[in-house]
C-alpha cells in the first residue's frame, strides 16, 4: 500500500488545493454530476492511500462543491463511491452547509454524488425554527420523494436543489434562548426547507416539564410563518355546561384536504364533538363541511348539527354559500347581551368586494347578502321561515399617533352600514355601527378607551337577526406587576341602561418566548339572569416570526384585554 503524507504542503495556516485528490475526485463524480462543479478539499494534514483510493484529512478540514460546504476536524473520503465520513473532536462539530442552511452534529456519513447522508446527534436551523438532538437523514427533494419523505404536491412547492431532512428523536423550538423555555419532542420530524415542518405526535415541554402530548401530527408552514394548527387541550368553566376539558386540532393535513376535530367533555353536559373539513378545488374555490354533536342552552338539548358549503376568493373578491341544520348560534348583540338559539340556513350567500382606498387613511368595501332562514321568531315561541336580502359597507380609518415623538395617543375609527329587507314587504331593518377610540399610555400603564354606538331602524322577524340601539363606553387598563406578571381589565358601561354590563380580566405570565393567560368574562345583564360567564386558560408561543401560536382560549369569541393593550401581540 502506498501512503503519501501531504502535511508539508501546507505552511503557516495557508489553505492548499490538493491536486492528486481533486483529479481522482472530479473524475469519479463526472459520471453522475456536472464536471463544471469541482470539488475541493483543504486541511492542515492530508494522507492519501492510493491502493484503497482513500484519503484522510485532519485539522480544519473544508470540503466544497457548488453551494455545499463541509467542515470538520477529521474526514475520511472514499473516492470509488464518493463517500465522506466526518468526525467531531474536542467540542468542534461536523458542520454541513447549503447556502444559509446549516446542520451540525457529531458524525456524518455523506455521499457527495447522490447528496444523501446521515448526521448523528444533529442540530440545525431553518428560518426561525431550531432543531436539535437525535439523528437526521438528508436527501435532495426528488430523492426524498422516492423515499416517501414528502408527497408529489409538496415536491411541486419545494426547490429541487434543497435538502429535505428527516429527524429521529429530535427537539423543535422557535425560542432563541440558550436554554429554550419550551420545546416539542418527536420521534420523527420532516423538515422541507422553504415549505413546512411536520412533527409526528410531538410532546410539549415547558421549562423542561411535560405539558401534554398531541394525539395527531403538528404541521408548521415555513412559507407563511404560521402554524398549521396543532392539536391542543384547554380547560374551561362555562356557565351553561360546567367544567370541561377540550381538545381540538387537525387529524388530516394535506395541500388540498384538511380535517379537524373538536372534542370536549363537560361535567354537566358530558361529551360534545365537531368534525370539520375543507377541500381546495382550485385556486379560487374550496368546499367545506362539518358534522357536530353539540348542546344548545336555548333548546336545552344536544343534537347533530351538520353544515356544508363552498367559498370563493379571487383578486380581492370573496364569497360564500352556506347551508346549516339546527346550527347552535351564539351572537353577541352588545355587552351583557348574547343571543343563543337555533338557526337553519337554506342557504345563505355572502359576497364581498376588495377593500378600496377612499383616502390615504380610509378604506371601504361593499357586501351583498341573501339567505333563506328558519329560526326563532322575534316575539319568541313559533319559528319563522324567512327570506332576507341586503347590502352593506364596511369603513376603516387609521391614524398616526397624535404624540409622534413618544408614539402615543393613537386614534382609531371603524364603522359599518347594513340594510336588510325580508319577504314581508312591511319589514325592513337598517343598522349603523360605529366605534371611536384612542390607544394611549400613561406612565407604565397602557390604556384603550373606546365608544360604541348603534343606530337601528325597523326590525327583523327573526330573533338572531334583530338588533337594537346601543351606546356603550369601554375602558381597558393594563397594569405591569414586575418583569413577568401583567394584569389587564376591560369594563363596558351602558349609557342607555346606566349599568356596568360586562367585565373581562386577563392575568398574564410572560416568559421571554411564551406567555400563559387566564381570561375571565363576567357578563352582567340588567334584565336577565341568562349570564354568559366563563373562564379559560391559554398558552401563547410568541417566538414565531409573523404570528403567535395560540393554544386554547376563546380567541374567536373575544379579544382579551391583554391583547388590546399590547401585553400579548
Amino acid at each position: 500500500m502506498m501512503r503519501r503524507d501531504h502535511s508539508s504542503l501546507r505552511k503557516k495556516g495557508i489553505y492548499i488545493f490538493l491536486l492528486i485528490f481533486f483529479v481522482s475526485f472530479a473524475s469519479t463524480c463526472a459520471v453522475a454530476q456536472d464536471a463544471s462543479l469541482p470539488i475541493t478539499l483543504e486541511a492542515d494534514r492530508v494522507v492519501f492511500f492510493e491502493a484503497e483510493n482513500r484519503a484522510e484529512a485532519e485539522g480544519s478540514v473544508v470540503i466544497k462543491r457548488a453551494d455545499m460546504t463541509l467542515t470538520a476536524p477529521y474526514v475520511e473520503y472514499y473516492v470509488n463511491d464518493s463517500m465522506v465520513f466526518a468526525q467531531s473532536k474536542d467540542n468542534e462539530p461536523v458542520v454541513l452547509e447549503w447556502g444559509e442552511r446549516i446542520l451540525r452534529g457529531d458524525k456524518l456519513e455523506y455521499n457527495l454524488m447522490t447528496q444523501e447522508g446521515v448526521m448523528q446527534n444533529g442540530s440545525g436551523q431553518e428560518g426561525p425554527v431550531y432543531v436539535y438532538g437525535g439523528d437526521v437523514m438528508v436527501a435532495p427533494a426528488e430523492a426524498a420523494l422516492e423515499k416517501g419523505w414528502l408527497g408529489k404536491e409538496d415536491l411541486k412547492k419545494t426547490d429541487k436543489e434543497v435538502h429535505v431532512a428527516v429527524w429521529e428523536r429530535a427537539n423543535y423550538t422557535t425560542c432563541d434562548a440558550p436554554q429554550p423555555h419550551y420545546h416539542l419532542y418527536t420521534t420523527k420530524m420532516t423538515v422541507i426547507p422553504g415549505n413546512k415542518v411536520v412533527l409526528k405526535r410531538p410532546k410539549v415541554y415547558m421549562d423542561g416539564k411535560l405539558l401534554f402530548t398531541y394525539i395527531f401530527n403538528y404541521e408548521v408552514s415555513l412559507k407563511e410563518g404560521k402554524p398549521g394548527g396543532p392539536f391542543v387541550y384547554q380547560f374551561k368553566d362555562d356557565s351553561d355546561k360546567g367544567t370541561g376539558i377540550i381538545g381540538y386540532g387537525p387529524i388530516v393535513t394535506d395541500d388540498r384536504l384538511s380535517v379537524n376535530a373538536h372534542l370536549a367533555y363537560w361535567s354537566d353536559m358530558n361529551e360534545e364533538w365537531i368534525l370539520s373539513g375543507s377541500y381546495v378545488l382550485t385556486d379560487q374555490w374550496n368546499l367545506f363541511a362539518s358534522a357536530a354533536y353539540l348542546y344548545n342552552s336555548d333548546e336545552d338539548e344536544k343534537r347533530y348539527r351538520p353544515s356544508w358549503g363552498a367559498g370563493y376568493h379571487n383578486a380581492g373578491f370573496s364569497g360564500r354559500i352556506h347551508w346549516t341544520q339546527a346550527e347552535s348560534v351564539s351572537i353577541k348583540k352588545e355587552s351583557g347581551r348574547t343571543y343563543k338559539g337555533i338557526l337553519w340556513r337554506s342557504p345563505e350567500v355572502e359576497l364581498f368586494t376588495p377593500w378600496i382606498d377612499l383616502t390615504s387613511k380610509t378604506k371601504s368595501r361593499l357586501a351583498l347578502y341573501w339567505g333563506h332562514y328558519e329560526a326563532m321568531g322575534v316575539r319568541g315561541g313559533d319559528e319563522a321561515s324567512v327570506d332576507r336580502w341586503g347590502y352593506g359597507f364596511d369603513f376603516s380609518t387609521s391614524f398616526s399617533p397624535l404624540d409622534k415623538k413618544n408614539n402615543n395617543f393613537t386614534p382609531f375609527i371603524w364603522s359599518r352600514y347594513q340594510w336588510f329587507k325580508y319577504d314581508d314587504p312591511s319589514q325592513r331593518q337598517e343598522i349603523i355601527d360605529a366605534i371611536w377610540g384612542l390607544r394611549y399610555r400613561i406612565g407604565e400603564f397602557p390604556m384603550v378607551t373606546s365608544y360604541a354606538q348603534r343606530w337601528t331602524t325597523g326590525e327583523s322577524p327573526m330573533s338572531w337577526d334583530n338588533y337594537s340601539d346601543r351606546r356603550e363606553i369601554f375602558q381597558t387598563v393594563g397594569i405591569p406587576l414586575g418583569s413577568r406578571w401583567r394584569v389587564a381589565v376591560r369594563m363596558a358601561y351602558d349609557f342607555r341602561d346606566e349599568h356596568l354590563d360586562e367585565v373581562v380580566g386577563s392575568l398574564v405570565y410572560d416568559e421571554h418566548c411564551y406567555a400563559w393567560e387566564i381570561i375571565y368574562k363576567d357578563e352582567r345583564p340588567l334584565y336577565s339572569d341568562d349570564e354568559d360567564d366563563w373562564i379559560g386558560l391559554r398558552l401563547v408561543i410568541k417566538a414565531f416570526p409573523e404570528s403567535n401560536i395560540t393554544f386554547g382560549g376563546e380567541v374567536e369569541e373575544i379579544r382579551s384585554p391583554a391583547q388590546e393593550v399590547g401585553f400579548i401581540k
